[in-house]
């Protein structure tokens, strides 16, 4: 994602708030005050990031290879590749009329972190600071 912003591309990972506020990686904000923008970006950020944590608890019940004691030991362009794979065929199931899984007792056991590690993020003072000036310019284009 860094890549990807320093190419000039508008794209964030949602991330939650034991991650530092980066450009290219956007957190919630902690005790927004009521009825304020910053409510409603953090309300968003959590809506979004719920519905992608229940996205992930689908497939990680359908396929078990994505479950976080499972981790896929593969290179990371590799590992991308076997979870596209999967999401692919997931839809291919969902068209299909296949039943989900019923094995969601398993994934429930294998936590809310990803599957696949992210590496430390270094605390650069400057990074930290256009994270904050990218945020505030999302949280000021909200109405």
């Amino acid at each position: 994602m860094r890549g990807l912003h320093e190419n000039g591309e508008l794209t964030w990972l949602l991330g939650d708030s034991g991650y530092p506020q980066r450009a290219w990686l956007m957190t919630p904000i902690l005790n927004a005050e009521p009825g304020s923008r910053a409510e409603v970006y953090t309300t968003r950020h959590l809506q979004a990031r719920n519905c992608i944590e229940r996205c992930f608890g689908v497939l990680k019940a359908r396929w078990r290879c994505l479950l976080k004691h499972r981790t896929l030991h593969y290179h990371p362009r590799v590992a991308s590749e076997v979870t596209i794979a999967c999401c692919v065929l997931h839809n291919i199931a969902l068209d299909a009329k296949l039943p989900p899984p019923n094995n969601m007792a398993e994934q429930q056991e294998d936590g809310d972190e990803p599957s696949v590690g992210v590496g430390p993020i270094s605390s650069n003072q400057d990074e930290l600071m256009s994270g904050r000036i990218m945020l505030n310019n999302l949280v000021n284009r909200l109405v």
